[in-house]
């Protein structure tokens, strides 16, 4: 695989992209940077460029949109940690401004301090699928939409996640978590009918789903009133994930949001919150 060291140590494999990293930090003039401990600086909040800020990176002559593949290809590979900032970051690429060249540089501090970070598979963690759904309310100073972000493991190794911009305004932090539940849903649906198309063991249990709002689990299971006013509008994705519930293909569980392991694909966390990407556990 281009770029992506395989590693075999008995029963386990891992994937890492520590050459590729070593690379780019080499390229953008960061092999001999201070590290950072988050991909992103905590509670920042970057916001479009002034015309100004815009004028300043144009006069670096640097290609932004370059830079940013570059680490997307890191996040897409092997590197879920730095899948949130790779989203918000994406969301720059047209006008891109001095303040987010320094987010980008901030990465790659980051990057720095976890070169050999990857992902480690094995044959001897417990059997099926297990997935985290989670998201950030108004995570976007702009526009006030919120950020979805999942992940999921196959026999106790991960192989989905994902964090992106929510289409439209989520108006409670339940509705917004509603809508990272049924984006997560569809991807096991479809995870699912693909083991067992290329006849890999899965388990005739219910995917076990964690979350942490105890309202969005209470509506999908029938705990509450679905005629609720405030969850109208996303009619059809509630119904959707009710159906699925109820014919046991997943189970929803609560976890608190200390406990949750897909928080960092939603928000710049501290370093001591981020888990691990070199291995997932199934239970948090």
């Amino acid at each position: 695989m281009l770029g992506i060291k395989v590693t075999q140590n008995g029963e386990s494999i891992t994937l890492d992209q520590q050459h590729f990293t070593e690379a780019l930090l080499e390229q953008y003039g960061m092999a001999y940077c201070r590290p950072s401990p988050t991909p992103l600086v905590t509670n920042e909040h970057l916001i479009p460029a002034t015309s100004e800020e815009i004028l300043k990176l144009k006069e670096l002559k640097i290609n932004f949109r370059s830079a940013i593949g570059s680490i997307n290809y890191l996040s897409s590979a092997t590197r879920p940690d730095l899948s949130f900032a790779v989203s918000t970051l994406s969301q720059f690429l047209e006008c891109p401004g001095i303040r987010h060249w320094h987010a980008f540089l901030h990465v790659l501090r980051y990057l720095k301090g976890t070169q050999d970070l990857g992902l480690s598979y094995s044959g001897n963690l417990p059997k099926g699928i297990v997935a985290w759904s989670d998201a950030d309310w108004g995570n976007c100073r702009a526009t006030r939409q919120s950020v979805t972000g999942f992940l999921a493991t196959f026999h106790g190794c991960l192989i989905l996640w994902k964090t992106q911009k929510q289409p439209s305004v989520s108006t409670s932090t339940a509705e917004a978590e509603y809508r990272a539940l049924c984006d997560l849903t569809s991807e096991l649906l479809w995870l699912k009918q693909w083991c067992q198309e290329a006849n890999l063991f899965v388990s005739a249990k219910p995917i076990t789903v964690w979350d942490d709002n105890q309202s969005c689990i209470n509506t999908a299971n029938g705990d509450c009133n679905f005629n609720n006013k405030r969850m109208k509008h996303v009619d059809i994705q509630l119904h959707f994930i009710k159906e699925v519930v109820k014919s046991a293909t997943i189970v929803l569980k609560y976890t608190p949001s200390s406990e949750m392991l897909a928080d960092y694909l939603t928000k710049s966390v501290r370093n001591l919150l981020i888990t691990p990407v070199s291995q997932f556990p199934t239970t948090p």
